[in-house]
């Protein structure tokens, strides 16, 4: 399915929305569910199929030497979220890991990156994690049970706008060193930091894929 979207999508185009990959996805995973298929396991392998994608990986990680061999391999073009590549690959990379080995590691593999950003790379960034929050919910809610595993099917094969799903973060002060992050926030117990996670968490709520559903914490 994958290497079917990005045959069509023309050789001047430099990058794409995640809307390009996702949606259509969700189509086909949708329709296969309503044939028949398990739609949790529909759902599990697309996020890990799109992340291997997404992030220019080896599909043999994921299917085997055999198996990925006679697959055609597909046209690799740079997918954003929000006009940036890595917030495309903080949610997909962290949907991948939330339907492979539950909620709790991912959300504890992206606060430990963003951290290690912070004493070693670019800094601390908001945005990336609240795009992985939002990787969590859509793969946590879409591998929940059968009837959400459907309905986020139905809302992700329709879906018009990034901003759907991912809020826009603003005022986050992205880039934060470790000494800038601990002058403002102290440490990731603090009362400060937890407010500052309770309120990009309201604005992921408040998203229209998921309304009406009860996001993981």
């Amino acid at each position: 399915e994958i290497t079917n979207i990005a045959a069509t999508i023309p050789a001047n185009i430099r990058a794409v929305s995640l809307n390009t990959f996702l949606t259509p996805l969700f189509g086909a995973a949708l329709g296969r569910s309503q044939a028949g298929d398990d739609p949790i396991a529909e759902n599990r392998t697309l996020f890990q199929t799109l992340a291997i994608y997404v992030n220019d990986e080896n599909i043999e990680q994921l299917l085997g030497v055999e198996l990925a061999q006679a697959l055609p391999e597909a046209n690799v073009i740079e997918v954003r979220l929000h006009r940036r590549q890595d917030l495309a690959r903080h949610l997909v990379s962290t949907a991948s890991v939330t339907a492979s080995a539950g909620p709790d590691l991912a959300a504890m593999l992206s606060t430990t990156k963003e951290a290690y950003d912070a004493r070693y790379r670019s800094g601390f960034s908001f945005s990336d994690l609240a795009a992985s929050h939002v990787g969590v919910a859509l793969a946590s809610l879409s591998t929940r049970d059968r009837a959400t595993a459907i309905l986020l099917q139905q809302r992700l094969s329709s879906v018009q706008d990034e901003a759907d799903y991912m809020p826009e973060i603003g005022n986050n002060q992205d880039g934060l060193s470790e000494s800038e992050f601990n002058e403002i926030y102290s440490n990731r117990s603090s009362q400060e930091y937890q407010q500052r996670l309770l309120e990009i968490q309201a604005l992921i709520d408040n998203r229209p894929v998921f309304a009406g559903l009860t996001t993981p914490r």
